[in-house]
């Protein structure tokens, strides 16, 4: 019974940590002083109602588990600290990334014995975001 609970719980430490993923929000680009406060929203070019000059980019990267509306909120915290008067969202994609590793054959004493391998695959869905920082001229 012991046996039994060790393998329970190594297998759902397996499963709550292979399902931790890092978000990440990456930003290339200009930083302006002082920050703002409250960047405007678009969703198109053709809706920007000043003209601009292009801060830089921001690439976000969540778990799918974390809904748009995560996202949006972090993406503006990083453009008010960067001084950005707008913000131009235009991608939004989904991924999967995953890997498979496997094992079989082990080599004892000079025996090779053939034994059952085994295999673990693991795969992850993403969403990443990429987001235009506007500054008005």
């Amino acid at each position: 019974m012991n046996r039994t609970f060790q393998t329970i719980v190594v297998l759902s430490l397996i499963v709550i940590l292979g399902g931790c993923s890092k978000s990440s929000f990456d930003y290339l680009g200009k930083t302006y002083t002082p920050p703002t406060t409250n960047p405007e929203i678009f969703f198109r070019q053709q809706d920007v109602p000043e003209k601009y000059e292009v801060m830089g980019k921001i690439m976000a990267e969540v778990p799918y588990s974390k809904n748009l509306d995560y996202i949006q909120k972090k993406i503006e915290t990083v453009a008010r600290e960067h001084g950005a008067d707008a913000i131009l969202f235009s991608d939004v994609n989904i991924r999967s990334t995953g890997y498979t590793k496997g094992s079989a054959g082990v080599s004892k004493g000079g025996k090779l014995r053939i034994g059952g391998g085994g295999s673990k695959t693991s795969d992850t869905e993403m969403k990443s975001v990429e987001a235009t920082l506007l500054k008005y001229k």
